[in-house]
């Protein structure tokens, strides 16, 4: 038997584990520090999305990480390598 949920059902489900003062950035993701003193983004699904070393750079670092995922990769900028070495040894 298949289990389907609702459209109300699923809004409940969101940001479970989201405490009540977390400010929602972007209406996509939450930062939280974490006990050792990195801060990590949590998305809308509850998993971790980017960790970093100051809470400024984690949101930065998400904002560029879903635009990438919403818009696609720029392939113009990325550098490519080869594993293979050329020529004889």
């Amino acid at each position: 038997m298949m289990k389907t949920t609702t459209d109300d059902q699923v809004k409940v489900l969101q940001w479970v584990t989201k405490p009540e003062d977390a400010a929602t950035i972007d209406d996509a993701f939450w930062v939280k520090k974490q006990r050792w003193g990195t801060f990590v983004s949590i998305g809308a699904d509850d998993l971790g999305i980017i960790t970093a070393l100051t809470e400024e750079q984690c949101i930065s670092a998400t904002r560029w990480y879903l635009k990438g995922l919403q818009e696609g990769w720029d392939d113009d900028n990325v550098i490519k390598h080869e594993g293979t070495v050329g020529g004889k040894l």
